[in-house]
């Protein structure tokens, strides 16, 4: 939604602009007395840019500044369709998310434009019918008009077979005239096309330089039938044609319809003084004229391009291992490691990059930023780009995130070092991959999209390592500048913040600790969600413990009842953002038990339960993408992994 708002409003933009060139150019050809008709020609043109993305392709030079072709990438990325390559067959559907978890600001910002365009379509139909029924009783003149004492004032009404109607007090010479100017009107086809272009400006109601291009189109239409009415006429019938015209622009209130042509409306003054100067050109300022407009128009179409950046890296090559495909390994309830031989040492720095380029990308956008506000890079490309796993690895999640959109986590286990690697890839158009399965370097994971929270077709590239952020330009083989050395000082300072984290979020690994944590789940046999249970005594477990994710994930039907672990305390019962409404439960000897993500609790702080009663309903409040109940435990205030030994 967001990247379509974008691009629509950029198609605005570009309308705007043609629009007021539009009209510096038209000021200056009527003081040159160029034709009327000409100038609607570049109208139309202006129109078309209002509503066409396409255009005539114009190569600009690339800047030589890293932001500003960056940003010249972004509008240029904006203003193409967005074309939807047929589905890869390998691509997994993502479990979909209630409606309301997709609503977003741009969501309420598409719900406003969209009631200003209904509501400007309603007023001009309601105008429309009223005036059709105001003139029902008009009968047929002998001249082929319309008229009686329902017709007020000379106008046009009808799209596909219009009518021209006209007061019965009009006669003589000055009602010749204005039939003329009505007719020429039907002849040009102008009962249809305002009515298009006024589609056009509602489409961009927002945007005044749309409405500033309407009212110019309208001049321009009525001062071109105007030239076209008094077209070898003396100045005496001349003056009797404004005369006419200045009666009718006093009658009252112009009628302003989309579908109708009223001869009083605009600007009476600049008309009658545009009638009483204006004369024939000479067939060469005509031809001048005529190729300034022609030279507008083209200019309208224009759609400059950027020159592309210098080539992006080609996909890892198959060697002779990769080349033969392998089977898919069935998933499996936890992820192997990897051996640690598997990674280079992250203390030899002539080893960097370790990870290859998983995008064939146009540029990148953002770095991650050193306050944490955007946590990775963001690879811009085509959507339906091929996404590559960076390094061999096990997938550890492939879902759809509120944020992050289509996602994929491989973890890359553990190096030399003692380090865990673990890289993420969103904003997919789809996955590729399942939980459990092994992958490659260099093997399709999924699928350029602007899924979740985006401004267009990107892979968002993340890396951890023991979950503490990296930057990725030290690890991966981007191409040319986008890749940074990765010195020795560099390493040891990235070595030494993980080593921090990691022994921050140290796991228990005691057995004794182990036995003493999970001994109250053994004996309970209870499992916190009573539900149906699809594979063995666990239930469907969506997302594994992890350092990042100290917990597990249960999928349940909403409403579902969530049980107490054991007897114990109610500590906290309350809503979080994050959270949702979760209760923590105090078993004692320093074991604690969580509840997320729930529908709704059923105890409060302070109370007492006992093993298996409920405490609350699975649900999908906080940051969650879907019904299930986020379950952890902690020892000592430290989060241990709830299934950790058989149950």
């Amino acid at each position: 939604m967001r990247s379509t708002i974008l691009a629509f409003l950029l198609l605005s933009a570009r309308g705007g602009v043609a629009a007021l060139a539009a009209w510096l150019v038209c000021r200056a050809l009527r003081r040159a007395h160029a034709p009327s008709r000409l100038l609607c020609w570049l109208w139309l043109a202006v129109g078309l840019r209002f509503v066409l993305p396409w255009g005539i392709p114009l190569k600009l030079p690339r800047p030589e500044s890293a932001p500003l072709a960056a940003a010249a990438d972004t509008v240029q990325e904006l203003g193409e369709l967005p074309l939807l390559p047929p589905a890869p067959a390998a691509a997994a559907a993502a479990a979909p998310l209630p409606w309301y978890a997709r609503l977003t600001p741009w969501h309420a910002l598409a719900a406003v434009w969209l009631v200003g365009v209904l509501v400007l379509a309603v007023r001009g139909g309601i105008g429309y019918l009223k005036l059709k029924r105001c003139v029902a009783l008009a009968c047929k003149t002998p001249d082929g008009c319309y008229g009686g004492a329902c017709v007020p004032t000379p106008f046009t009404l009808g799209f596909v077979r219009p009518r021209v109607y006209l007061p019965d007090s009009l006669q003589g010479p000055a009602r010749q005239a204005v039939l003329l100017h009505e007719r020429t009107h039907i002849r040009r086809r102008d009962p249809l096309v305002k009515p298009l272009f006024y589609a056009v400006v509602c489409l961009h109601w927002f945007n005044p330089l749309a409405w500033l291009a309407l009212r110019a189109f309208e001049h321009d239409m009525e001062a071109a039938c105007d030239e076209a009415a008094v077209q070898g006429c003396t100045l005496a019938e001349r003056s009797t044609y404004c005369e006419s015209l200045l009666h009718f622009a006093m009658q009252g209130r112009p009628i302003r319809t989309p579908g109708s042509l009223a001869f009083g409306q605009g600007s009476v003054k600049e008309r009658i003084v545009h009638l009483l100067h204006y004369r024939r050109l000479g067939a060469g300022a005509l031809a001048l004229c005529a190729v300034a407009v022609g030279v507008s128009v083209t200019a309208c179409m224009v759609r400059p391009q950027v020159e592309t950046s210098h080539a992006a890296p080609e996909p890892p090559a198959a060697t002779a291992e990769t080349a033969a495909p392998t089977p898919t390994p069935a998933p499996t309830e936890t992820p192997a490691a990897m051996p640690a031989a598997a990674l280079p040492t992250l203390r030899d720095a002539a080893n960097s990059p370790r990870f290859v380029c998983p995008v064939k990308y146009k540029y990148i956008s953002r770095f991650m930023s050193t306050d944490g506000g955007h946590r990775g890079d963001d690879l811009c490309a085509d959507e339906g780009t091929e996404i590559y796993a960076a390094a061999d690895g096990v997938v550890l999640t492939a879902q759809e995130h509120y944020s992050w959109g289509n996602f994929v986590e491989i973890d890359h286990g553990t190096d030399a070092d003692g380090l865990r690697w673990v890289t993420l890839y969103a904003h997919m158009k789809s996955c590729a991959v399942h939980v459990g399965q092994t992958v490659t370097a260099g093997q399709v994971i999924g699928y350029v999209g602007h899924t979740g929270y985006t401004t267009g077709n990107a892979c968002h590239f993340e890396m951890h390592v023991n979950g503490t952020l990296v930057e990725p330009r030290y690890f991966t083989a981007y191409d040319g500048s986008d890749a940074a050395e990765l010195t020795q000082e560099k390493a040891d300072e990235i070595l030494a913040e993980a080593v921090r984290t990691a022994a921050a979020s140290e796991p228990i690994t005691d057995p004794a600790d182990e036995a003493e944590a999970m001994g109250l789940l053994l004996q309970s046999g209870y499992l916190p969600v009573n539900a149906i249970v699809p594979t063995g005594s666990l239930p469907l477990i969506t997302a594994q413990y992890s350092a990042e994710h100290p917990g597990v994930d249960l999928a349940a039907d909403e409403g579902t009842n969530v049980l107490a672990l054991a007897g114990g305390t109610v500590t906290e019962a309350e809503y979080d953002p994050e959270k949702g409404n979760y209760v923590i439960l105090d078993h004692g000897s320093g074991l604690e038990s969580e509840y997320d993500c729930l529908q709704a609790g059923a105890v409060e702080v302070g109370q007492t339960v006992t093993t298996g009663q409920v405490i609350g309903t699975v649900g999908s409040t906080g940051a969650s993408t879907g019904p299930h109940l986020h379950f952890a435990m902690r020892l000592n205030g430290t989060p241990i992994d709830p299934y950790l030994t058989d149950n």
